[in-house]
């Protein structure tokens, strides 16, 4: 009985398996519905391949579709279907769009992908999609399909999955909610870039909240969303991705920006299987909510450049195992320290914490070393003090980009970052680094190394030349150090380094020939060292890959030997060169390459060359030339061959050389500077092309005639400058109603009054009349010019009372009324402006009144509001010298009276103080608030009438340098206190009424007797009258010579605003004359 059991189950088992082959054989031999595989073709043939003949080449007609590339077929019940249609990255090119005809032959289908190919712009089917009601996957991501979402999408109550992103697709009609309301099986819905701005601010949360409850993964990046994240979006708690990035800088059709904004909703931490949150490049504003810092899923965390975002960093608990890899707070507004519980996110590999605004501070915690899995560190420009980095840092050998720029380190760059082998990037620029980079070279160091930013420290010693060496570095920056000595040969030219930057260093010595094997170079600039000897600009060209060069302001003698090059055809056509710098390079001939290529960047300024600038400049082309920069100044030419006529040039650059003749005329220039050259005329078309120029500057030339009325036309105009010409005739009114930043007529022959219609909103910063011949009145509307610095209309024939009000211009630091016809008291009651607290000439620095008919006495309490000249600036020296222009370097020119002499000062004075009150007709006494004004360097007020004594409180000028109380009716002894006058170095208090013994000591004993002559009852040294009555012998002539043997001068440099959206430096020189 068992036997038979036994049998009876085999024959059981062997019928049951004949049934399977059975059907798998039929399966087998089973195909795709003819008129499946019918569609698939023709929708073949709709297509074009973008880079191989033959596309799809195993969709041919009688074989079986279910193997065909991309088809995938299941058993249905009506037999064996297609399910799958991938063609995502297959290169499909169809201009005429999707053939939906074909397509939707195919209702069988539950996946299908389009994405990666290109539709032309074409639109969706209007209709059609509808009929592909089983489709639970759609992805038509970056397929090129254009316009409106149809309402198809909308039907398809199956897709867990729509991707729709990286397309110009918008929703319109039908409406976002239209389209969602039937989606309600929607697991992952990715839409980045399509247009969502029709629907109300945050409608979009209302919409998901209400059709797609149960969505996983969400990212609209890009899609123009506004408004705030409204509560509704909590419902969507099975959310583990969230992209809404990049949702601002975008504008209404009226031109109104709107952005994702508000705050970040606190519900975002009751998301626990988030796992992504991207919120970055949004307007969201408030305070981080810190509990998304504690999602345990959390990986990635992402809300970078929400500049009004704020928040800081929690304690990360050492229980559990974080999970969060990437952290991106950069260009963001929080603050606070990074605490030392850092080192508990052990699987961190992104910190970025960059451009904060410089709201962090502190250290580096010691645990940042424990981070082993990190491999992107960015602190930059958010406020650190890190001091110096600690050795430990060497411990963190996954890193491959550290970015530490403006962090205020300071110290040596310790050794163990040669311990950093994976490291790509390198950045520690804008910090306090001191010592030499050879500190870090060891053997296997840097070998991964493509980028090194150590621009802008106080690096000392030699350039490392193992950098030269490194296999894959592509960019080095040591700029703006101190690295001295010469450049040393190295072995092993690196075949990656395109871009190599070692300007504004101490460098000496000649260019190492190993430069010029560095073939893959594409930028060498070693601009502002010491190098010396002769360079060679065939070695140069040999770089054919080279496209910027700069080895301006060295010691070099560039010769230019390139003609073989020129008439080598072939060899010059390997050059493309963009930017070319060799000014100061003591060249006297052009180089020949310019004669076969266009430089975009051109300066051959301070040099040798002279003669005519050639018309081959520009390869040999006359016509539809277009360059950014093109500078000859400071040269020795005397004519132009050049035609300009037909060339559109940025900013063109002759000033300092011998050109005559009418002013060459380009088109369209921005920034023109003819200044200092021989040019007689202005042609008729040059005003009507400056419609677009900034800057125009024509001075010391040997122009005449008037201002053409043409210029007014030049609204974009800022700065111009017409000085030491023969103009003539009236000021146009144009140039006086605000718009130029900087105005300077000086020294023509303008004549008759100036134009009071300066209207509200001007940007006056300069304004330079002296040395003409105008009359009237000061324009009372200049004090619509609140940024107007320097006022200077000395040596003309105004005839008016002082100028109260140009006390209310709140930034004036330079008030210049020298040689005119002013006449009455100076201070005097404010003018009354509504604002009673404001104090008048709060910021001046530089009053000069001299040689004018002022009369009465000075108030005592006019002096004290002189704000700026009380504040001692020790540090300001050079402080404006880097901000210029282009790197146009401009003058203007102040004369006052000062030390009786002509005095040069080399540096860089941002905060010279003086006052000359010389040559007038002031009385009484000098008021003793004048001792209050401690940055005071010089004090004139020579010829007039003061009476009384002299003031103890002068003695409190500790910067003084300069005092000149001669030609006054003083009386009573020297106050003995102005021996603590250590600075001054010129002191006349000649032909007063003073008495008494001279003080001795300090600076007194090193003045001459032309000091104190004139003043009959004065005695002791260095006067040859004794005080007990006796002679005392020939005077000292230590410090007497006469003020003719000397010739200096003052620079002052002020910093002028980047009004026109590039700043530049006014330096004020001061050239001085003897008082009368």
């Amino acid at each position: 009985m068992e036997r038979l059991r036994t049998s009876r189950i085999h024959v059981y088992g062997f019928i049951i398996i004949l049934l399977l082959l059975v059907q798998a054989t039929a399966a087998a031999t089973s195909r795709c519905p003819a008129q499946q595989a019918a569609a698939l073709l023709r929708l073949k043939r709709s297509f074009h391949h973008h880079h191989q003949p033959l596309l799809l080449p195993s969709w041919r007609a009688a074989t079986d579709c279910c193997l065909w590339e991309g088809v995938s077929c299941d058993a249905a019940a009506s037999g064996v279907v297609v399910t799958a249609l991938d063609l995502g990255g297959h290169g499909v090119h169809s201009p005429g769009g999707l053939d939906g005809a074909a397509l939707f032959q195919l209702t069988s289908l539950r996946r299908l992908s389009l994405a990666g190919n290109d539709f032309g712009g074409a639109g969706l089917p209007a209709s059609g999609l509808e009929g592909l009601a089983e489709l639970t996957h759609l992805n038509l991501s970056n397929a090129g399909f254009a316009g409106q979402i149809p309402i198809g999408v909308g039907s398809l109550r199956e897709l867990v999955s729509l991707d729709l992103s990286s397309m110009p697709l918008s929703f319109k009609q039908p409406s976002f909610r239209a389209v969602m309301a039937n989606l309600t099986k929607l697991r992952e819905l990715r839409l980045d870039g399509v247009d969502m701005s029709a629907a109300a601010a945050g409608d979009w949360c209302d919409v998901l909240a209400e059709s797609a409850p149960k969505l996983q993964l969400l990212t609209l990046q890009s899609c123009k969303l506004s408004g705030a994240i409204r509560s509704s979006f909590s419902r969507l708690r099975s959310l583990a991705v969230i992209d809404l990035s990049y949702n601002q800088g975008f504008s209404d059709a009226s031109g109104e920006p709107f952005a994702l904004s508000g705050e970040i909703p606190g519900f975002f931490a009751e998301f626990s299987s988030l796992a992504i949150l991207n919120l970055s490049n949004n307007g969201f504003n408030g305070s981080f909510p810190q509990g998304v810092f504690h999602l345990e899923r959390l990986r990635v965390l992402d809300v970078s450049s929400n500049t009004n975002l704020s928040g800081s960093l929690p304690e990360f608990p050492a229980a559990g195992e974080a999970s969060l890899e990437v952290l991106d707070l950069s260009e963001t507004n929080f603050s606070g320290q990074i605490p030392g519980s850092i080192g508990n996110l052990k699987r961190l590999k992104m910190l970025d914490i960059s451009g904060s605004n410089g709201r962090f501070s502190g250290a580096l915690p010691d645990s940042i070393s424990e981070l082993t899995s990190l491999s992107f560190l960015d602190l930059s420009r958010s406020g650190f003090q890190l001091g110096e980095l600690p050795a430990s840092i060497g411990r963190m050998r996954s890193l491959s980009t550290l970015r530490l720029s403006e962090c205020a380190i300071s110290g040596e760059i310790p050794s163990s970052v040669g311990n950093l082998t994976r490291l790509r990037e390198l950045d520690l620029s804008q910090n306090n680094l001191t010592g030499p980079i050879a500190s870090i070279n060891r053997k296997g160091a840097f070998l991964n190394l493509e980028i090194l930013q150590l621009c802008c420290n106080s690096l000392s010693g030699p350039v490392p030349a193992f950098l030269f060496s490194l296999p894959r570095l592509e960019f080095i920056s040591l700029m703006s150090n101190n690295l001295a000595g010469p450049l040393q040969e190295f072995d092993n030219p690196s075949p990656s380094l395109t871009s190599v930057y070692l300007n504004y260093n101490q460098l000496n010595g000649s260019i190492p020939r190993s430069f010029f094997q560095l073939m893959g170079l594409q930028t060498l600039d070693l601009s502002r060292n010491g190098l010396s000897g002769e360079v060679q600009l065939s070695y140069i060209w040999r770089l054919t890959n080279l496209s910027n060069l700069c080895l301006s302001a060295n010691r070099l003698t560039v010769i230019a030997d390139d003609e073989h090059i020129y008439n080598s055809s072939s060899s010059a056509s390997l050059l493309q060169l963009n930017s070319l710098g060799l000014a100061c390079c003591n060249m006297t001939k052009i180089p020949a390459i310019l004669r076969s290529v266009v430089v975009n960047d051109l300066d051959l300024s301070c040099n040798q060359l002279d003669g005519p600038i050639p018309d081959w400049i520009w390869a040999n082309q006359n016509e539809n030339i277009d360059v950014f920069k093109f500078n000859l100044s400071r040269n020795r030419f005397t004519n132009m061959e050049l035609p300009l006529a037909n060339a559109s040039v940025y900013y063109l650059d002759l000033s300092f050389n011998y050109l005559q003749g009418p002013l060459p005329v380009p088109s369209s220039p921005q920034f023109l500077d003819y200044s200092n050259n021989l040019f007689s005329s202005i042609p008729e078309n040059l005003m009507s092309r400056l419609s677009s120029s900034f800057f125009l500057n024509l001075a010391n030339n040997s122009l005449q005639g008037g201002i053409p009325p043409i210029i007014c036309n030049a609204s974009d105009l800022k700065f111009l400058d017409l000085s030491y010409n023969h103009f003539s005739g009236r000021v146009p009114p144009c140039l006086l109603d605000g718009h130029l930043t900087i105005l300077k007529l000086r020294q023509n022959k303008f004549e008759g009054t100036l134009p009071d219609d300066t209207k509200g909103g001007c940007v006056s910063q300069t304004i330079d009349l002296n040395g003409n011949q105008l009359e009237g009145k000061l324009p009372r509307s200049l004090t619509n010019c609140n940024d107007l610095e320097i006022l200077d209309v000395g040596n003309n024939n105004f005839v008016d009372s002082f100028p109260s009000w140009t006390g209310e211009l709140p930034k004036l630091r330079v008030l210049v009324l020298r040689s005119n016809k002013f006449f009455g008291a100076v201070g005097g009651i404010p003018v009354d402006n509504g604002d009673r607290n404001r104090t008048q000439f709060s910021s001046l620095q530089i009053i000069d009144l001299a040689s004018n008919n002022f009369s009465g006495s000075l108030q005592p309490q006019w002096f004290d509001s002189l704000k700026a000249m009380m504040v001692t600036r020790e540090g300001d020296v050079r402080k404006a010298l880097e901000n210029n222009l282009s790197g146009k370097f401009y003058r203007d020119t102040v004369v006052v009276t000062y030390k009786g002499a002509a005095t040069t000062f080399i540096r860089v004075l941002i905060a010279f103080t003086m006052i000359d009150f010389s040559d007038n007709a002031f009385t009484g006494n000098i008021p003793e608030s004048i001792g209050r004004l401690t940055s005071l360097r010089g004090l004139n007020l020579s010829h007039n009438a003061f009476t009384g004594t002299i003031p103890s409180q002068l003695s409190g000028l500790a910067q003084l340098e300069s005092l000149d109380l001669s030609l006054n009716q003083l009386s009573g002894e020297i106050p003995e206190v102005l021996v603590s006058l250590t600075s001054v170095g010129w002191l006349n208090l000649s032909y007063n009424r003073l008495e008494g013994a001279i003080p001795q000591g300090g600076q007194f004993q090193t003045f001459g007797s032309s000091s104190f002559e004139g003043n009959a009852a004065l005695c002791g040294k260095p006067l040859s009258i004794r005080c007990n009555g006796s002679n005392a012998g020939p005077p000292s002539l230590e410090h007497s010579e006469s003020w003719e043997a000397r010739t200096e001068t003052i620079v002052l440099y002020i910093s002028v605003g980047s009004g026109f959206g590039l700043g530049f430096a006014m330096a004020f020189l001061f050239q001085v004359f003897r008082g009368k």
